[in-house]
């Protein structure tokens, strides 16, 4: 039966991974949650595939193969390797001009070594791109080598896997935390309104840089229903921003498998789930 074989989603922060192992035939159960602590930076080690480090990860992923069976790696990208834009929908219509703009956006860099993928947005008269570096996805299709197939998803599509697991409707933004990084992104109405990614040193400049952002990204500053955010730190980044979000929207922290509306057999775990969500979203069957 398609489907029959549990996914693995997983996702990365700072020096953990985090997987997910969907449960079959639910689409709201997970069979397992769990974490590995490396004692290294994975993004480095995603950036240097021939080191003992990145061998490392794939030791990991090939033992939970070896104890789950799964047959699908489904992986959340590193949003600093991205790069994220709007166009006219006029630009997306005509190949000459998505190549002209391709060109100008990541001058320098051969159209060969390029992936980029398109969405649809909120607004139809704007498409949004997302291009990704090919030597940068080599070393996550290096997954794939253990025998199952490998699926990238940027940080803003977690938003669409939420939307076909609650059936949500009404809108909402998303804030994802990472170490040095903030991935913000909205839905509205089923579709993607806007995302952006705000690099930052400490977290007393996020007012300041959200500010800064929301000055040319009026979606940042919009109304919404909720306000998700995820990840790691976030306690000190809602302390830091909530006044500047609606106040009106009700602000839920994905840290509990209720918030998240799934299950599983275990009830407590020993790492942070709200660093878990982008990985037991990828593992439901949505």
């Amino acid at each position: 039966m398609p489907g029959a074989i549990p996914q693995l989603g997983i996702c990365f922060s700072d020096r953990q991974l985090f997987y997910a192992l969907g449960q079959v035939p639910s689409k709201h159960a997970l069979e397992h949650i769990g974490s590995y602590d490396f004692n290294f930076d994975v993004t480095n080690a995603f950036r240097n595939q021939g080191s003992d480090h990145f061998r490392g990860i794939c030791d990991v992923l090939r033992r939970l193969k070896e104890s789950h069976g799964y047959k699908q790696i489904k992986v959340v990208t590193f949003t600093e390797d991205e790069c994220w834009t709007s166009v006219p929908r006029l630009v997306y219509e005509k190949a000459d001009e998505r190549e002209a703009h391709l060109s100008i956006i990541m001058k320098g860099i051969d159209r060969k070594r390029l992936e980029p993928s398109w969405f649809e947005l909120s607004n139809q008269e704007f498409r949004f791109l997302a291009i990704r570096r090919h030597d940068f996805t080599q070393s996550y299709q290096q997954l794939g080598e253990l025998g199952v197939s490998v699926e990238l998803c940027s940080e803003f599509e977690i938003g669409s896997r939420w939307l076909k697991h609650t059936d949500a409707r009404g809108s909402f933004l998303v804030v994802a935390c990472y170490r040095g990084v903030l991935s913000v992104y909205a839905y509205m109405l089923g579709k993607l309104r806007g995302a952006t990614y705000i690099r930052f040193d400490d977290f007393g400049d996020l007012p300041y840089l959200w500010t800064y952002f929301a000055q040319n990204l009026k979606w940042m500053e919009g109304l919404y229903d909720e306000v998700l955010i995820y990840g790691m730190g976030t306690t000190r980044v809602i302390n830091e921003l909530s006044s500047l979000w609606d106040p009106t929207a009700r602000i839920r922290k994905l840290n509990s498998l209720d918030t998240m509306n799934v299950t599983a057999d275990e009830t407590t775990y020993g790492f942070s789930l709200e660093s878990a969500f982008p990985a037991i979203m990828l593992a439901l069957d949505v």
